[in-house]
């Protein structure tokens, strides 16, 4: 495990811990405390935004991006993927679910991947999904990417999330190359 992935990990615990505590206010107070001198460690290492070399870094530190729910690679091949995601609780709605627009990032982060390899660096223009289920919180989830369409600089890709055997939702994504 990389610096950058523990770094994500220890990230996604707080984020986690932080949306389901009951400290009292001196502790809250204490860790916002603690969190910020962590903030300031890391702000001189922040990279210039929009640059190719801040591509490189955000790639480079993938591992990092919690905003993510953390993906694992199963299996993979020319066109297609398959993925375990876990989201924690930091994702729950209101109601004790994956929140919806977590699942949203959670496709869009993973068709990336397919696209990448098919397409290299491309950008969602649509992205449709379909809920079919409720996603449950802290349970192993599969997700399936595949390539299903190439039209030039189109790409469709199909994605699904099951729990077990269940369909939780689908995702249909275009994405366009940029023109060379």
């Amino acid at each position: 495990m990389t610096e950058l992935e523990q770094l994500g990990n220890a990230l996604r615990e707080l984020q986690d811990l932080a949306t389901s505590t009951g400290a009292p206010a001196a502790v809250a107070a204490a860790a916002a405390a603690s969190i910020q001198e962590i903030n300031d460690q890391l702000r001189p290492f922040v990279g210039e935004l929009g640059t190719e070399q801040s591509f490189v870094n955000y790639v480079a530190t993938s591992e990092s991006h919690t905003l993510n729910p953390p993906l694992q690679t199963l299996r993979k091949g020319e066109g297609f993927i398959e993925m375990s995601v876990r989201f924690g609780p930091f994702f729950r709605n209101a109601f004790g679910y994956v929140n919806g627009g977590a699942i949203a990032l959670m496709f869009d982060t993973a068709i990336a991947h397919v696209a990448f390899a098919s397409a290299g660096r491309s950008f969602t223009a649509n992205l449709n999904i379909d809920y079919r289920n409720p996603a449950p919180i802290d349970v192993e989830l599969l997700v399936k990417v595949r390539l299903e369409s190439n039209e030039g600089r189109k790409f469709g890709i199909v994605a699904e999330l099951f729990n077990g055997d269940v369909l939780v939702s689908e995702a249909h994504s275009l994405l366009i190359a940029p023109k060379s």
